[in-house]
C-alpha cells in the first residue's frame, strides 16, 4: 500500500514539472511568434519602397518618387528603429528575468482564531533585482507587470480534504489569485498528498502576496522538494 501511494506521489510531482515545463515554453513561443510579426511588418514596409517591383532599373525607380540614395536611407532609419526594438525587448527580458524567485519553506504558523496557517518563506533560488522582495510570509511586488505564479504544498493530514490559496493584498483590498484542493485519505500512514497550482497574473506595485492554508494547525511536510513557492515575471 505504502508503494502504491509513494508511486503515486512521485508521478503526480513529475506530471506537475512538466505541465510547469510546458507552460513556459508556450510563454517563450508566444514571445517569438510576436518578433516575427515584427519583422514582417519591417518587410511590407521595405517592399512598399521598392514599389512592388524588385527588377526594375535605375532609370524606372523615379516613377515611385522615390530615388535609389532616399530609399536606401529610408531602409536604414527602419533597420535603426528595429535595432532600437530589438534592444529594448533585450533589456525588457533581462529586467524580466531579474524579477524570479523560489521559495522554501521554513517553518509554519497556525492562527487557531481565524482558522488558517501561513507558511514563513526563505529564499531558494532568487534573482529578484528590484522587482520582488521577501519578508517572512509576504512577497512584496515592486516592479508591476505579467507574472507566472507557482505553488505546491505536500500535506500529512487526515482531514477528509486539504488545500491553500494564493492571495493579493492591495491598499486594503484582498483578492483570491488561485485555489488548490486535495482530497486525503482518512489513514495517517498513508495521508500524504500534493497540491500543486499555477497560474498568469498581473500584478501592480506594491501588491502582497502570500500563501495560506485554510485549516488550523494544518498537517505540512516542510521540506524544499515538497513545498514551495515561486514566481517570475513574463
Amino acid at each position: 500500500m505504502t508503494n502504491r501511494y509513494t508511486v503515486h506521489f512521485y508521478g503526480s510531482y513529475l506530471l506537475y514539472a512538466v505541465s510547469l515545463f510546458l507552460a513556459c515554453l508556450m510563454v517563450l513561443q508566444s514571445n517569438r511568434v510576436r518578433e516575427i510579426q515584427v519583422e514582417l511588418r519591417e518587410l511590407r514596409q521595405w517592399t512598399s519602397l521598392v514599389c512592388g517591383d524588385r527588377k526594375e532599373s535605375s532609370a524606372d525607380s523615379s516613377r515611385c518618387g522615390i530615388s535609389d540614395s532616399h530609399r536606401h536611407t529610408q531602409w536604414n532609419g527602419i533597420r535603426g528603429k528595429r535595432e532600437i526594438s530589438r534592444n529594448g525587448r533585450r533589456r525588457q527580458r533581462r529586467t524580466g528575468r531579474s524579477a524570479f524567485l523560489h521559495l522554501v519553506p521554513l517553518s509554519s504558523h497556525s492562527y487557531d482564531e481565524d482558522d488558517y496557517t501561513l507558511v514563513k518563506w526563505a529564499l531558494g533560488l532568487s534573482r529578484l533585482g528590484e522587482g520582488l522582495q521577501v519578508s517572512g510570509e509576504k512577497v512584496t511586488v515592486v516592479t508591476e507587470g505579467t507574472y507566472f505564479i507557482y505553488s505546491q504544498v505536500l500535506y500529512k493530514d487526515t482531514t477528509w480534504t486539504m488545500g491553500h490559496v494564493i492571495k493579493k493584498r492591495l491598499r486594503g483590498m484582498e483578492t483570491i489569485l488561485m485555489k488548490c484542493i486535495q482530497s486525503m485519505p482518512s489513514n495517517i500512514t498513508v495521508a500524504q498528498n500534493t497540491c500543486f497550482t499555477a497560474g498568469v497574473h498581473y500584478l501592480e506595485p506594491g501588491s502582497t502576496l502570500e500563501l495560506s492554508i485554510p485549516r488550523k494547525s494544518a498537517g505540512l511536510v516542510l521540506k524544499p522538494q515538497s513545498t514551495f513557492l515561486g514566481m517570475f515575471r513574463i
